[in-house]
């Protein structure tokens, strides 16, 4: 995707307004700044931003602070009635970065990048669940239900691999997106770009050169997973009064990937009220957001929204939200091959060596007389507190023993 660095001010599409108190913000920050430096910090042409420094200068809130020495470059600071204004503006807004681009931008971009056209291949699908044990039955379900882009609840027993399953969903999708560092509405700027769900791509294409805009980061889709942490106000844009920034809301983060609500039902809310809040977002593919002083705007709610539990669907949700999840996916019981293939593994992770007999032992007396079911889970944690012991009781390298391994059972067990 080609996003030209703009080249005036009306290329930004923000408001003179907003830039010049970036600009000021700016200032007062690091105190003096060249013109290529200020440019950089803004990820503006310095065509762009000189006229900016003009206009400050002419409001007598800055000035030019040279060396005196020949060839040094021209840098500029705040005057006093500059660092007055500056002052009075970080006490409402403290964001300082690149320049943002325009709502409307970013609406565009986001239905630009949407995932609707980029149908899933069975290909495509194996590969990013290659390192997991499963079933060709679920294959067949997860593409279709990942295709659809409708929300999707997965539900189960917990142990059956249902976050480990989630967090790969994003590995389907190889391509470069763009995300901003941040966005306007009218003069309110609300940062975007999150480190922490936003993951950098290389893109060749990017670091061109100057042509390129600096306001967009490339980065791979994103993944956003939340628990039972999650808060209602977490899905709508917040004010933080001690940072002075706004946060974009989790879903707006999460946009052209991923949105993962993991332990559905266990939130500090019930979850109806959760399902109420994205009635809309789900049925229209937008999200309608406000912002503290009223002002109300909408996003595109463009990313695969999965819900996961280990509760009865029926107990959390009624059967008229139900329908509006496009797929319902049990994970259960495992078969005893997938199973066996799952403790062959582990047994290799944790170095461990083991009779064929052993695994039957596993399945028909460990298992068979606890009434647990064959889940993903079991072999990892019970074949892991039996690394612990041995390597406790210095048995390191030495085959593994049913009295080992009913210890490790009995210990991972409460009853």
């Amino acid at each position: 995707m080609y996003l030209p660095k703009p080249k005036t001010l009306a290329d930004t599409g923000l408001s003179k307004e907003l830039l010049l108190r970036l600009t000021l913000r700016h200032l007062q920050e690091e105190g003096s700044l060249s013109l290529p430096a200020l440019s950089d910090r803004l990820c503006l042409r310095g065509s762009v931003v000189e006229p900016l420094l003009q206009e400050l200068k002419m409001l007598q809130q800055v000035e030019v602070r040279a060396s005196g020495r020949s060839g040094d470059v021209i840098r500029y600071a705040l005057t006093a009635k500059g660092q007055y204004e500056a002052q009075e503006l970080s006490g409402r807004d403290g964001y300082i970065g690149p320049a943002p681009i325009p709502l409307e931008a970013y609406n565009k971009l986001v239905l630009s990048q949407a995932l609707g056209e980029r149908s899933i291949g069975r290909e495509r699908l194996e590969q990013a669940l290659g390192d997991m044990v499963i079933s060709q039955e679920l294959i067949n379900t997860l593409g279709p239900a990942l295709n659809s882009r409708r929300p999707l609840l997965i539900y189960g027993h917990a142990g059956t691999g249902k976050s480990f399953l989630c967090h790969r969903f994003n590995k389907m999708f190889d391509e470069t997106i763009y995300v901003p560092h941040a966005i306007a509405v009218q003069n309110t700027i609300i940062p975007i770009f999150d480190p922490l769900y936003h993951w950098r791509a290389d893109d060749p294409t990017h670091d061109q050169g100057e042509d390129m805009d600096g306001r967009y980061v490339p980065c791979k889709r994103p993944l956003v997973m939340v628990g039972g942490e999650l808060k209602l106000d977490t899905l709508e844009v917040h004010f933080d009064r001690q940072s002075r920034q706004y946060s974009a809301p989790l879903q707006m983060k999460a946009n052209n990937g991923v949105f993962l609500i993991d332990d559905l039902g266990r939130q500090g809310f019930a979850a109806d009220e959760l399902f109420n809040r994205w009635i809309v977002p789900m049925e229209e593919r937008r999200d309608f957001l406000s912002l503290p002083n009223g002002l109300h705007f909408d996003i595109p709610f463009e990313q695969i929204l999965v819900f996961s539990t280990n509760l009865d669907p029926e107990t959390i949700a009624d059967e008229a939200f139900l329908r509006r999840l496009g797929y319902k996916i049990e994970l259960g019981a495992m078969s005893p091959a997938l199973y066996k293939n799952i403790w062959l593994m582990n047994l290799e992770k944790y170095q461990l060596i083991a009779n064929e007999s052993l695994f039957d032992y596993m399945v028909n007396e460990l298992h068979e007389n606890s009434g647990k079911p064959l889940i993903a889970c079991y072999p990892r944690d019970i074949l892991g507190i039996a690394r612990d012991i041995m390597h406790f009781n210095g048995q390191a390298g030495e085959p593994l023993d049913e009295k080992i391994l009913k210890k490790a059972w009995s210990m991972y067990s409460v009853h």
